[in-house]
């Protein structure tokens, strides 16, 4: 028996020494199917202060599943403000099996899975790691500034070196070449390539 099975079904019977000639009635039958290993998208790093989003889903059940999500394999509330880390600020729609992080913090850190669920059964998707992360303000700005640094010593280095004459070209002052006195009766004609 497979999902395809599912239908409406009609029985006759008939008996010849019964005085209805035949009798019918309809069946419906459905065929329930337990969920496949649900597929699980879970962010590995995460800023603190950032939002979140958390998927699992699988197609292969009937009826259609619904999604229940664990940390560190404590279930996880469908409303957060029942959840035993009171911090979190987050939304689980256990219909289509996501979960929302809106600004997650430090205590969000953890291995993350879900576990989809029909009349037939359930399945559940390996645990994955979420890491919830400090931004070094102090050290991105740190290297902002270095880098700037760096670029005013190279410009200034580059603007001294020309006022020094460093980087002065002979063929724009016209320098680079001298026509040689004409002793010889040679005329010496000057290109471009020289």
């Amino acid at each position: 028996t497979t999902r395809m099975d599912t239908a409406t079904y009609r029985c006759e019977v008939a008996a010849p020494s019964d005085t209805k000639t035949i009798d019918e009635i309809n069946i419906q039958l459905t065929v329930q199917v337990k969920p496949m290993t649900p597929r699980c998208s879970v962010p590995k790093a995460v800023p603190v202060g950032k939002s979140a989003s958390l998927h699992c889903h699988e197609n292969e059940g009937f009826p259609k599943s619904t999604y229940s999500w664990y940390r560190n394999s404590e279930p996880l509330s469908p409303d957060s403000k029942s959840s035993k880390s009171h911090n979190s600020s987050y939304t689980l729609n256990p219909a289509t099996g996501t979960l929302v992080f809106h600004a997650v913090h430090k205590g969000d850190t953890g291995r993350y899975s879900c576990i989809a669920t029909n009349d037939a059964g359930f399945a559940k998707c390996e645990e994955q790691e979420m890491e919830v992360y400090d931004l070094n303000i102090g050290g991105i700005i740190g290297g902002v500034l270095v880098v700037l640094a760096v670029l005013v010593l190279i410009t200034l280095g580059i603007c001294c070196a020309y006022r020094r004459g460093y980087f002065a070209n002979g063929k724009e002052s016209g320098e680079s070449y001298k026509t040689p006195a004409k002793p010889d009766g040679v005329n010496y004609i000057r290109t471009d390539d020289e």
